[in-house]
C-alpha cells in the first residue's frame, strides 16, 4: 500500500506541474484562474467546508478539522471541465481534465476514553490557480494591411502543505470543544504569457514577439479554529398500545473560521521580445529587442472563510459558508494587478438514509448525497465590471464494501455553473464532473485486506 500511494503522489505531482486546467479566457488575469475546494465531496456540497464535521474528509482549507480524523485516510480526486464559451451566436466548447488533490491523514491521539482531546496530522498536494488561454484580435491598420495579435498562456501555482489539528479546549464529557489547526505550506509553480503582433507577410514590417515567465516558491500558511457543541435531543413518542417510546438524536452544531495571511513570495521572472519572420510556432529570429531576469517579490492576497455547520444522528448535514479574497491587493512583478475583491457564499447538504444499517438491503442505505448551491462575486475587473458566478452541484459517496463501519467510498460529483460579466455579452457555462476515492484501510474493508495463504 505505502509503495501504491508512492506512485500516486510522484504521478500527482508530475501531473499537476504540466497539467492545463482550464481553458477560460479569463485566466489571463493575475496568476490564473483560482481553484475551488480540493475534495470531490466538498464540491459536492456547494463547496463549503470552513465547519463540516465529517472524519472521511480531509480539509486543509481549515486544518483545525483534522482532530476529526478517527483512522489513517487517503484523498484521490480529479475533474473534468466542460467549458462552453458564448458571444452572442458564436459559441465555443472546451474540455480539460486534471488532478485535484492527493491529501493523506491519520490520527496522532484519538482514545477519548484515555484523553478528552484530539490531533492529528495530514499532507497534501493541490492546485492554488490554473491559467489557460488563447485569444487573437485582427485589425486593418493602414500601409501595414491586416494586423494579428495573439495572446496565449498556461501553468498554474500549487500548494503541498503539511499540517496539524488539535483540541486546545474541552470540558469533560466532550459536549463542548475548542479545536485550532495550522499548515505550513509549499507554494511552487509557473505561469508563462505571450503575446505574438503578427504582420501581412506583403507589409516590410516584422512580427514582434514576447514572452513573460513568472516562476514561485516559497513558503506560507494557513490556520483555522472551529468550536462544536454536541446536544442530545429526545422525542417521546406513544404506540397504540400506550407504550411510551423514547429515542434519542445526537446533534453537532458547529462555528468554523479559517484565515490564510498574506504574504510575500519569492519569484524569479524572465522577459524577452524580439523580432522574427515566419511563423511564430518556428520563428525565424531576427533581433532580440529587450531581455531581462532577476528575483521579484509577489505579494499573495489575504483569504478568510467562516462557516455554519449542524450534523443530526451521522443522517443529514447541513452546511453554510462565506470567504473573501482581497485580491485587489495582489501584487506581481511589482505592479498592482488590478482586480477586485472576491467574495463566494456557498450551502450544502449531505443525506445518508441509515448510517448504521446492518444486513441486506444496508448498502443501499449508506450511500451518501450530496447537494448544493454557491453564488461569488469573481475577482475579475472587466473595464469596471465584476463578473458573477452561481451554479448548483450535487453527488454521490458510494461505499466500497457492504459493512457498515467501513467509510472507504468513490465519490461522484458535478457542477452547473454560470459566470455572467455586465456590459458584455460573454458568457461561461460549467460543467464540472468529480470523481475520487476515500480510502480508510480497516478491518472492516476485506477488499484491503492482505491474503495470509494463496
Amino acid at each position: 500500500m505505502k509503495h501504491l500511494l508512492l506512485l500516486i503522489f510522484s504521478v500527482s505531482a508530475l501531473s499537476l506541474l504540466g497539467q492545463r486546467n482550464t481553458f477560460s479566457p479569463f485566466s489571463i488575469y493575475g496568476l490564473g484562474e483560482p481553484s475551488k475546494s480540493s475534495t470531490t465531496a466538498m464540491s459536492s456540497m456547494g463547496h463549503t467546508h470552513a465547519a463540516l464535521l465529517d472524519p472521511t474528509m480531509i480539509n486543509p482549507i481549515n486544518p483545525s478539522s483534522y482532530t476529526d480524523i478517527t483512522r489513517p485516510t487517503f484523498n484521490f480526486d480529479v475533474k473534468n471541465e466542460l467549458l462552453t464559451l458564448s458571444s452572442g451566436t458564436t459559441t465555443q466548447a472546451s474540455n480539460s481534465f486534471s488532478i485535484k488533490n492527493f491529501s493523506f491523514a491519520f490520527p496522532v491521539i484519538n482514545d477519548t476514553r484515555k484523553f478528552k482531546r484530539r490531533m492529528g496530522l495530514s499532507f497534501g498536494l493541490a492546485p492554488l490557480t490554473s491559467m489557460g488561454y488563447d485569444l487573437f484580435e485582427t485589425e486593418e491598420i493602414p500601409d501595414l494591411g491586416a494586423v494579428e495579435y495573439r495572446f496565449f498562456g498556461d501553468g498554474g501555482i500549487n500548494s503541498l502543505h503539511a499540517g496539524i489539528g488539535f483540541d486546545l479546549l474541552t470540558d469533560k464529557k466532550r459536549t463542548n470543544y475548542l479545536s485550532l489547526g495550522a499548515n505550513v505550506n509549499y507554494v511552487f509553480g509557473q505561469i508563462s504569457k505571450n503575446r505574438v503582433t503578427q504582420l501581412d507577410p506583403a507589409s516590410a514590417a516584422t512580427n514582434l514577439y514576447r514572452l513573460d515567465n513568472l516562476e514561485i516558491s516559497d513558503v506560507d500558511f494557513n490556520s483555522g479554529l472551529r468550536f462544536t457543541h454536541v446536544d442530545t435531543i429526545k422525542r417521546v413518542t406513544y404506540g397504540p398500545d400506550s407504550a411510551k417510546k423514547v429515542t434519542k438524536s445526537i446533534v453537532l452544531f458547529s462555528f468554523g473560521a479559517y484565515v490564510k495571511p498574506a504574504s510575500k513570495l519569492n519569484a524569479f521572472t524572465q522577459s524577452v521580445q524580439y523580432t522574427f519572420s515566419d511563423s511564430f510556432t518556428r520563428p525565424s529570429v531576427i533581433d532580440t529587442l529587450t531581455e531581462s531576469s532577476g528575483n521579484v517579490a509577489t505579494n499573495s492576497p489575504m483569504t478568510f472563510g467562516l462557516g455554519l455547520s449542524m450534523n443530526l444522528s451521522r443522517t443529514w448535514t447541513v452546511s453554510v459558508d462565506y470567504a473573501q479574497t482581497a485580491w485587489s491587493n495582489l501584487v506581481i512583478n511589482g505592479t498592482n494587478a488590478g482586480l477586485f475583491d472576491s467574495r463566494r457564499f456557498g450551502i450544502g447538504a449531505q443525506f445518508i438514509p441509515d448510517p448504521f444499517a446492518r444486513g441486506k438491503g444496508s448498502y443501499v442505505k449508506n450511500i451518501r448525497y450530496r447537494t448544493g448551491f454557491i453564488f461569488e462575486q469573481t475577482m475579475l475587473n472587466i473595464s469596471g465590471s465584476q463578473p458573477l458566478r452561481y451554479g448548483a452541484t450535487f453527488g454521490f459517496g458510494f461505499p466500497l464494501s457492504k459493512a457498515s463501519s467501513s467509510t472507504s467510498m468513490l465519490n461522484i460529483g458535478a457542477e452547473v455553473a454560470r459566470r455572467d460579466t455586465p456590459g458584455i455579452s460573454l458568457t461561461e457555462t460549467y460543467f464540472n464532473v468529480h470523481a475520487g476515492f476515500t480510502i480508510t484501510p480497516h478491518r472492516y474493508d476485506q477488499w484491503f485486506a492482505k491474503r495470509k495463504y494463496d
